[in-house]
């Protein structure tokens, strides 16, 4: 703070001081009133920023949460390197003695470090969070590989799906299919009159879905599919009567209980 001197002056201007920085007075002025001394004007301001200097440091305790050692005694000795003109102004100009400014700055510098302190807490709260990924990943890895290890029961063919295994499977013979059309009477015709053109040797029968025509040269002309839709008790009816025909007629039935389509 800097005045125009004179005896009768009353108007004070202030500068733009910084700690040890320079001074560029004219940054604004204030007229005190007539009945106030210098002394008197002096002595009020100083006592009103102390007020709030002391106001300041005990939010700073509130905020920081400081231990029962006090801040003086956590202060390290000020000893630091300033310019002579920083003195001069420390010990003429400045309300702060240097130690306010050393617990200003530490002030700061807490809270610098509760800011740093904060971002490691995060770190290790992403760290934690990492190794839950990583062990979630790990435990869906083993869990894919016991899972691929694990037969899977096959699914339901359709129609269309057996017929092309059959095709595949029996090149040379003639798949014949037995639908809902067909009635049961007219499906046993029509495999016992397959199995006198073909002097059959052998009828095979694979889980109640495929029949096939044998003959002395192994071979299997005709093969024959039940449809999906087709009623099991009526294919065991028909199966009945081509078991009795070969029964009579000396031919060999086999009947598997295994499917076609399971290989």
């Amino acid at each position: 703070m800097n005045n125009e001197k004179g005896k009768n002056s009353r108007k004070f201007v202030f500068g733009n001081e910084r700690f040890g920085g320079s001074y560029t007075p004219g940054e604004f002025e204030f007229n005190f009133p007539e009945d106030m001394s210098r002394e008197d004007f002096e002595k009020a301001f100083t006592s009103r920023m102390k007020a709030f200097q002391k106001r300041g440091n005990e939010l700073a305790e509130e905020f920081f949460d400081n231990t029962s050692k006090s801040k003086k005694e956590k202060l390290k000795t000020l000893s630091i390197r300033v310019k002579p003109h920083t003195k001069e102004f420390f010990k003429n100009n400045s309300i702060l003695s240097p130690r306010d400014v050393l617990e200003m700055y530490e002030n700061f510098n807490n809270g610098s470090e509760a800011f740093i302190n904060s971002l490691i807490e995060d770190e290790k709260q992403l760290e934690k969070e990492l190794l839950e990924v990583q062990e979630k990943l790990h435990n869906a890895k083993l869990f894919k590989e016991k899972l691929s290890e694990i037969k899977p029961e096959n699914d339901v063919l359709t129609d269309e799906d057996k017929i092309i295994k059959l095709n595949n499977d029996y090149e040379n013979s003639e798949i014949k299919i037995i639908g809902n059309e067909t009635s049961v009477g007219k499906a046993k015709n029509k495999i016992i009159a397959d199995i006198q053109m073909y002097n059959t040797l052998i009828i095979r029968v694979y889980n109640n879905e495929v029949l096939s025509i044998g003959v002395f040269t192994n071979a299997q002309p005709v093969v024959y599919y039940f449809k999906n839709e087709y009623k099991k008790e009526d294919i065991q009816e028909i199966l009945g009567h081509v078991e009795d025909y070969c029964s009579k007629h000396d031919i060999s039935f086999k009947l598997n209980e295994n499917s076609r389509f399971d290989e």
